[in-house]
């Protein structure tokens, strides 16, 4: 099989004024058809469908635990998992450690600029087509999009209408050119209006359908446009694009069918709009708060029942309580950071409370929660006396939907901004000695600094 040619952004960002070799190595072929540039936006293992930000995201967000041997010691300054799991300064904080949330994402965004700069001008092989060409386009805008959508969550504050403008965003790199000099870091909002722009531009080209299921569809271009105006608290915008996503596919799988199991991988999928791949870093329990979201009185949420596995917690002898942790299956099903179609219905839902809309918010919970519960009891106004019941309810419910997508995180500091909302995060260490971490509402904890080795190669950039 033929290989392409993927000069990393890293370099770009971090060796910016080093020489770079303009030949092709050997084994290697530049794209000129249409076709390879299809093959580019695939990518292999590494490609472009994979960014590994799951520690950065996993160890920073509420949902889960971690032990003292799974975090390693403080004592070791390089130690990042430990380092990110107790919020402290020495994340990325020496110049020699790498950080592949930054630097793949700026890789896979090198790939995507090559595809938007170049497409127009390859030649059509044979069978190749100029929809082809249109669509390939369209799909690079949206990964491009999906990219800066996490760098920004990650590496800046959330969006907040009254300061987005200022606050300090990532850089926008908009040309595959490795001798470029780096564009400052903007603004959250300038990063956000960038995001919309290249995803309007894809919903003109993406097709309905998708034989790869990481080469987004129309469906995912609307649900991706919802999650960003989720984060942006443009309620209507959310509503909007949701609505526009379920009516591409809202096709829900009922969890509470006697042959579902987490292990069932074409079930997962089947309830993504297109998959993002992520890895693990190491198995977690879930935090006392992700327990408590899932009621413990006989009622058989199988998000918790069929993706997590049960270890007795004994004290002298007895059972004092349960740690959930992952389940051997879900090393198969490592979970995707991409939009799914439960998400869409939370999305809505959420939205349909905050502008007072609650008999809709109400209904499109209880046809999600029928799906994942078993012999879900239905929910009604009476159960919210509030709006600001519902919207918590709601917020809840995401969390319980999308334990699985490692962007908790982002939730996180979304609901921090609302005073009703607002909690401080507490990540516990549990070994020979037991140890608490926390981190109080907005107290700049949860956004991630600049890597020490992207400032060392670009000095003039400010850190958060």
């Amino acid at each position: 099989m033929k290989k392409y040619i993927l000069i990393l952004a890293g370099a770009l960002l971090l060796f910016s004024c080093r020489d770079y070799l303009d030949v092709v190595p050997k084994g290697y072929i530049i794209p000129n058809s249409v076709a390879e540039y299809e093959l580019l936006l695939i990518g292999g293992d590494n490609g472009p469908n994979l960014t590994n930000n799951a520690s950065v995201l996993h160890f920073t967000n509420d949902n889960f635990y971690f032990s003292s041997q799974e975090i390693g010691s403080g004592s070791n300054n390089l130690n990042t998992n430990y380092a990110l799991y107790a919020w402290n300064d020495n994340r990325y904080a020496d110049p020699t450690v790498a950080c592949s949330a930054w630097n793949d994402a700026y890789r896979n965004i090198y790939t995507f600029n090559k595809i938007i700069e170049d497409i127009d001008g390859a030649t059509l092989a044979a069978g190749d087509t100029e929809e082809l060409r249109k669509r390939v386009k369209a799909q690079a805008y949206y990964g491009r999009a999906y990219e800066y959508l996490f760098l920004v969550n990650i590496f800046a504050k959330q969006y907040k209408e009254s300061s987005a403008g200022s606050d300090l965003g990532v850089p926008l790199v908009l040309k595959a050119d490795v001798t470029q000099t780096l564009p400052t870091r903007g603004t959250v909002a300038g990063v956000y209006a960038q995001i919309l722009d290249d995803l309007n531009k894809a919903v003109q080209g993406l097709p309905e359908t998708s034989n790869i299921m990481n080469l987004p569809t129309l469906g995912a271009g609307y649900a991706l446009m919802a999650r960003t105006n989720l984060y942006k608290n443009d309620y209507e915008n959310a509503k909007k694009y949701s609505l526009l996503a379920l009516d591409k596919n809202s096709n829900l799988f009922d969890y509470t069918q006697p042959d579902f199991s987490n292990g069932n991988l074409s079930v997962k999928n089947a309830e993504q709009y297109a998959t993002h791949f992520f890895s693990l870093p190491g198995n977690g329990f879930l935090s006392e708060s992700a327990v408590a979201l899932f009621p413990q009185d006989g009622v058989d949420d199988k998000r918790l029942s069929e993706q997590f596995m049960a270890r007795e917690v004994l004290e002298n002898g007895e059972v004092t309580g349960y740690r959930y942790i992952l389940g051997t299956n879900d090393y198969s099903y490592k979970g995707t950071t991409s939009v799914s179609i439960g998400e869409m219905y939370i999305t809505q839902a959420e939205a349909e409370a905050r502008l007072g809309n609650s008999g809709v918010a109400i209904n499109l919970l209880n046809t999600l929660r029928d799906k994942r519960i078993a012999d879900n009891v239905q929910l009604s106004a009476a159960d919210f006396p509030t709006q600001n019941d519902l919207v918590k309810f709601c917020l809840e419910e995401r969390r319980r939907e999308m334990i699985y997508t490692n962007t908790r995180l982002f939730d996180l500091k979304r609901e921090n901004l609302e005073q009703a909302f607002a909690k401080e995060t507490i990540h516990k260490v549990l070994g020979t000695t037991n140890i608490t971490f926390t981190a109080a509402p907005n107290s700049g904890k949860l956004v991630l600094p600049i890597p020490a080795q992207v400032l060392k190669f670009n000095p003039e950039m400010p850190q958060n």
